[in-house]
């Protein structure tokens, strides 16, 4: 089963510097792609994001936050005196 959307809610607010009022948002699950179909997985249910008895919630590609390992030399590695 592989995930092709994160599912994102905006479950409360803040002021900023300048005093606008600003939603942080939290994953609350992941649609998840099966031999059936697609498949809805909530992991969390947020009471505040709750608004006229339904919720809200955007689907958000995975991104991929891979970091990029990094090349050693072969000359570093035979400079370690053991």
């Amino acid at each position: 089963m592989a995930i092709t959307h994160f599912v994102k809610a905006a479950v409360s607010e803040y002021q900023d510097k300048e005093g606008a009022i600003k939603k942080r948002y939290q994953s609350i699950g992941v649609i998840m792609e099966t031999k059936h179909g697609l498949m809805l997985k909530l992991e969390i249910l947020p009471l505040y994001a709750i608004k006229e008895g339904g919720l809200l919630a955007y689907l958000n590609p995975p991104e991929d936050k891979a970091i990029p390992t990094q090349q050693v030399s072969k000359e570093f590695i035979d400079d370690v005196p053991f």
